[in-house]
C-alpha cells in the first residue's frame, strides 16, 4: 500500500468523485484524503482545510488542474516543507495503479502517477481492425 499521505483536490467535487471512484474499485484507504474546492469557497479556505490535513508524514498532493486554485494553494504550502509534493492533471487510474504499491521516496510516487496517466490515457481507434480491401470482394459482415 502507498506509504505516503495523499490529499485530493480539485474543483467542484473533484475530490469526493474520486474518493467514490477509489473506493469502489479498491477499498477505503486510510492515507488519503479529499478536500473539495467547493462554489463559494475562498483561496484562503482551500489553503487553510490543506494546511489542515498534513500530518508529519511525507505527503503528496493531487491537484486536478496545472494552475488552478487547488494547485496554487498545495504549491504554496509545499514551499515550506521539503516532504510534500505536489502533481496536477492525473487520472483515476494512476492512482489505482500505484495504491498497492510501495515507493523509495515521494518523487518516485509522483512520477509514477504522472507516467501512469500518461501511458493509461488513449483515443478509441475504431479503425485498427479494418482493412483496406474493397468490402464488395465477398467477404465481410
Amino acid at each position: 500500500m502507498t506509504q505516503f499521505q495523499t490529499i485530493i483536490t480539485g474543483h467542484g467535487h473533484f475530490a469526493t468523485g474520486m474518493k467514490g471512484a477509489v473506493e469502489l474499485l479498491a477499498g477505503v484507504q486510510t492515507s488519503f484524503k479529499y478536500i473539495d474546492f467547493a462554489e463559494g469557497m475562498s483561496d484562503e479556505e482551500l489553503g487553510h482545510q490543506l494546511q489542515a490535513a498534513l500530518t508529519s508524514s511525507p505527503t503528496l498532493i493531487f491537484t486536478d488542474l496545472v494552475g488552478g486554485t487547488p494547485y496554487k494553494e498545495a504549491a504554496k504550502l509545499s514551499l515550506s516543507r521539503q516532504d510534500l509534493a505536489v502533481v496536477a492533471g492525473c487520472n483515476l487510474a494512476s492512482l489505482l495503479e500505484t495504491i498497492f504499491s510501495n515507493y523509495d521516496s515521494l518523487s518516485e510516487y509522483a512520477d509514477t502517477l504522472v507516467n501512469v496517466t500518461k501511458q493509461s490515457a488513449q483515443v478509441l481507434d475504431l479503425s485498427l481492425g479494418e482493412s483496406e480491401e474493397d468490402p464488395e470482394d465477398g467477404e465481410g459482415i
